[in-house]
């Protein structure tokens, strides 16, 4: 079996702008990542440290199983997520920074690569092992997307291991922030040349409802992706979705524009609902009409 793959599970307590709230939902950038593959492969695991507290049936939902689940005494992450009304979004674990660490980092990163996967989405914080883990992924033939976690609060350390990272990836995608802490604030042709410098054939800057900018480095070339049509419930994941939307479309096409409207339209079915999107027996359909529809609208920039 040939897998796509993604990593880290933390469960959410969603607090929106007027008052409502979600408690314990399955999230996590590699979790929405998955989910995004979902739509268009079925072959796709999520590998993720959690605790007793976890209930793995509710992977069932949308459309996986708990075959990467590695089960410990620790608690599964856990985290608010605050949205305030101009969309911003403030994470504040609930759990110890030492659980925190230990799930989504040390725990997966120590196991041995599984030889099944050929393609998968790295979520990038800069820690101490982060360089030896993607190049162990590199040597075993995986094709890597990958996205930057950047706070704040990021150290310079932090920063130069993300940088270093990057030869081993053919997708990177940050967001507009992340863009600014990696490169510094110039134009943004600029700056999406710049991270191409490092190695990546493709940078994909996520841009929320404005859609995304998509720069082919090999070809020198620039696109706009116009964000798909949705009807916004949730925009928790939307731009982890978006990744796993894009792998998938380019590892299976080849095509930028299948690639960029299969990101797309990831994105916009996570948002609307409150977690990642249930997988009826009209999901996939709907996402290969909906790619369809969006696809005339990605525009090469001249």
């Amino acid at each position: 079996m040939t897998l796509f793959a993604s990593w880290g599970i933390i469960l959410d307590d969603v607090i929106f702008p007027d008052g409502r709230s979600a408690m314990g939902r399955p999230g996590g950038g590699g979790l929405y990542a998955v989910s995004g593959m979902r739509l268009w492969q079925e072959n796709v695991v999520i590998y993720a440290a959690v605790g007793p507290d976890f209930d793995a049936s509710s992977l069932r939902e949308i459309g996986l199983d708990g075959r990467g689940l590695i089960v410990n005494e620790r608690p599964t992450p856990r985290a608010w997520q605050l949205f305030e009304k101009d969309g911003t979004r403030t994470q504040i674990p609930r759990v110890t920074r030492g659980d925190w660490n230990a799930q989504l980092v040390e725990i997966v990163q120590a196991e041995p690569v599984d030889p099944d996967i050929h393609w998968a989405h790295f979520l990038g914080r800069g820690s101490e092992s982060e360089l030896a883990r993607v190049r162990q992924l590199h040597e075993a033939g995986i094709l890597l997307s990958a996205e930057p976690i950047v706070g704040e609060d990021i150290t310079a350390a932090e920063l130069g291991i993300i940088q270093q990272c990057l030869a081993y990836f053919t997708i990177f995608s940050p967001g507009e922030s992340e863009l600014r802490h990696l490169v510094g604030d110039r134009p943004v042709q600029d700056q999406l040349r710049e991270l191409a410098q490092f190695g990546p054939r493709f940078i994909n800057l996520r841009q929320g409802a404005k859609g995304s900018l998509v720069y082919d480095g090999e070809a020198d070339q620039f696109w706009q992706v116009p964000a798909a049509p949705a009807q916004v419930v949730d925009v928790t994941g939307a731009g982890n979705a978006y990744c796993g939307g894009f792998l998938t479309g380019w590892v299976s096409s080849g095509s930028l524009v299948q690639a960029a409207a299969q990101a797309s339209v990831s994105a916009a079915m996570t948002i609307e609902q409150i977690g990642p999107r249930p997988l009826q027996p009209e999901t996939l359909a709907e996402a290969q009409a909906r790619t369809q529809a969006i696809q005339p609208l990605i525009q090469p920039l001249v």
